[in-house]
């Protein structure tokens, strides 16, 4: 099966797909508040918040990728490296979507964080999984 197909697979469009598309939804809502820290209960570091919430950007972005690659063997490193190249690019879109915010401006530093949460994200999902650099990833057919 290839890829396009397992993407067209409404399951796995519903279980991996899915949850990554209406998390970057939720990164946008955030990023279209003037004021999106008095939306916390309590006060969190703006490059803290990024990293968190791009945390959840890239452990779901690699699940997604592995879903793509039950079955065969994967190069860990490389999926690493897309986790982090989709957050920074995703960042780099929020943070130039920022730019028509009122109140919220580009920040270099912010798309640093991003990246960095992104990957870290990633990286706690092969360490959950007790992944190495090179695996089989298995198929769970249920």
């Amino acid at each position: 099966m290839t890829k396009i197909e397992r993407l067209r697979e409404s399951r796995f469009a519903l279980t991996h797909l899915l949850p990554w598309l209406l998390y970057c939804l939720l990164i946008f809502w955030f990023s279209a508040q003037s004021d999106p820290a008095r939306l916390s209960p309590v006060k969190v570091p703006d490059k803290i918040a990024h990293l968190v919430l791009y945390a959840g950007f890239g452990f779901l972005f690699m699940r997604l990728l592995l879903g793509l690659e039950e079955g065969e063997k994967v190069d860990i490193v490389k999926l690493l490296f897309w986790s982090l190249s989709a957050a920074l690019l995703y960042g780099l879109s929020d943070e130039f979507h920022q730019l028509f915010v009122p109140g919220r401006e580009f920040s270099w530093m912010d798309l640093l964080a991003d990246g960095a949460g992104g990957y870290l994200g990633a990286r706690v999902l092969i360490i959950v999984r007790g992944g190495r650099r090179e695996e089989k990833i298995k198929r769970n057919e249920s």
